[in-house]
């Protein structure tokens, strides 16, 4: 199988002049597009990346980030290229890369990683990606087959989504994965990476279970909630200290490491430089706590319905009835005041087809709402909008049931929270604030228990700070270590 798809490769070069030699492997790999497009691809693609996420703001943490990955890239098979690396504020545990050189790790992911060795064995797998150039063949392959992998379309219309463009230009590889093959050997490029920058290539194997055990947890928690897990990609199935193709890569790796040097770790300064961390929501996303939500940059609260699960995006909220019975989409968007909400629905949005509509004042906000059907994944569905003006900004509540004919069951819920919407009260503006990590020295008496009985984190605490010190399902910390708490 192996030959027969090199020769297919062999003939596809000669007769479309559509190869380059990669620069891991030294063969010719099928690929329309040279280094110089890659990196305007990838140029072009982060401006999205920015429309869709914000950049953390915390100068120390992100020059920190650079500094390592730049270590590690320049010890790549693509030293030549000006890597980018960016720390995303985001909760979502994640980190990928674009072509050309463009690597970004979320601040969520960074809660969970516990020395700079682990956040070297983060960034190395994603150069990894990009020395092997993944991304591109990706491409490639979709541009010969004409297929291109698209996010699943939402159902509100009219709206420019930049994480659909993004997902759109190279497929969901890029945000969730390309495949064990590839991702084994992005492991095994940002394991050699990591030994000859001094690293210990067991990182690599520390940071994998570090996220097989949010995918466990995640897992868990999704069943308990009725609702799809959201993990991390490139995580094995099996966990990885039994995993012997991955033993096999960091073993190799390990024989590159110098005679004599010392692996360093970096606990401590790793952990000085995540202390204060935002933890969860960010105030520019707004919070969540329990069934209510602030949002102190637009000043407006909302209260969802009862064992609701709440998606909180950089650009929307997703709330799912249990087992995704039913979904409503909150978004904002600038708005033009010689336009009354309706005519907004109209205009901006596309709702032609209205029905059942009229318009409210929702405590004390210009409102409209109506019954529109639009297309989405499950076929043409009765969908309840509901626009409502406050300040610069029309807030666009859209609620669709997923079984036909189901609408009228869940429309007094869709109806009760926008009805909720309204504006900070003084009170609430205070609890609009973040979580934060703290690091602290445990003793011999810390106990998670004990600590999560404290906690601020309102779901799983005591799991949540077992898996933010690699101690999940089990284990004490031992006394004299550094653990993270949220406060």
């Amino acid at each position: 199988m192996q030959y027969v798809l090199r020769s297919t490769i062999i003939l596809l070069c000669l007769s479309l002049g559509a190869c380059a030699v990669n620069p891991v492997t030294g063969r010719q790999d099928l690929s329309f597009m040279s280094e110089q497009e890659e990196i305007a691809l990838g140029k072009k693609t982060h401006q999205q990346v920015l429309q869709q996420y914000r950049v953390y703001d915390n100068p120390a943490l992100q020059n920190y980030v650079s500094q390592v990955g730049k270590k590690l890239a320049a010890r790549s098979h693509r030293g030549n290229l000006d890597y980018r690396f960016t720390v995303l504020d985001s909760k979502e545990v994640n980190a990928f890369a674009l072509p050309g050189g463009y690597i970004y790790i979320t601040r969520g992911l960074m809660a969970y990683l516990k020395s700079e060795a682990e956040l070297a064995a983060v960034l190395g797998h994603e150069i990894g990606h990009v020395t092997a150039r993944h991304s591109v063949r990706q491409y490639s392959a979709q541009q010969l087959t004409s297929f291109g992998v698209l996010l699943g379309s939402l159902f509100i219309p009219g709206m420019n989504q930049a994480g659909g463009q993004l997902m759109q230009t190279f497929g969901a590889a890029i945000l969730r994965g390309y495949g064990r093959d590839h991702e084994l050997e992005a492991d095994r490029l940002g394991a050699e990476y990591l030994a000859r920058t001094n690293y210990n290539p067991e990182a690599m194997i520390d940071v994998i279970s570090v996220l097989k055990d949010q995918e466990v947890f995640e897992t868990e928690r999704a069943r308990a909630e009725g609702r799809e897990p959201r993990v991390y990609h490139g995580v094995f199935a099996t966990h990885p200290a039994n995993d012997t193709r991955l033993q096999e890569v960091v073993g190799t790796a390990k024989s590159l490491t110098q005679q004599g040097t010392v692996n360093y770790v970096g606990h401590e300064e790793y952990m000085s430089l995540v202390d204060r961390l935002v933890f969860g929501d960010s105030p520019q996303e707004g919070i969540q706590r329990g069934q209510n939500f602030y949002h102190s940059d637009l000043d407006f609260a909302l209260t969802f319905p009862a064992n609701w699960n709440v998606t909180n995006l950089p650009d929307r909220l997703i709330v799912s009835a249990p087992k995704d019975a039913a979904l409503l989409q909150i978004l904002a968007e600038a708005i033009d005041r010689r336009l009354t909400p309706r005519q907004f629905m109209i205009e901006r949005l596309g709702l032609t087809n209205l029905d059942d509509e009229s318009p409210l004042v929702i405590n004390g906000f210009d409102a409209h709402t109506g019954i529109s059907v639009v297309k989405s994944d499950l076929g043409p569905r009765p969908v309840r909008f509901t626009v409502v003006y406050h300040d610069q900004h029309a807030f666009i509540f859209a609620g669709m049931a997923r079984e036909s004919g189901r609408l009228p069951d869940y429309d007094p819920a869709f109806m009760k929270t926008a009805g909720s919407f309204h504006k900070l009260t003084a009170e609430e503006r205070a609890q609009a604030q973040p979580l934060r990590i703290n690091v602290i020295q445990a003793d011999a008496n810390t106990r998670f228990s004990a600590l999560a009985s404290q906690s601020p984190v309102e779901k799983y605490p005591e799991s949540q700070l077992r898996l933010l010190n690699a101690y999940y399902p089990k284990g004490e910390p031992r006394a004299g270590e550094l653990i993270k708490i949220v406060q």
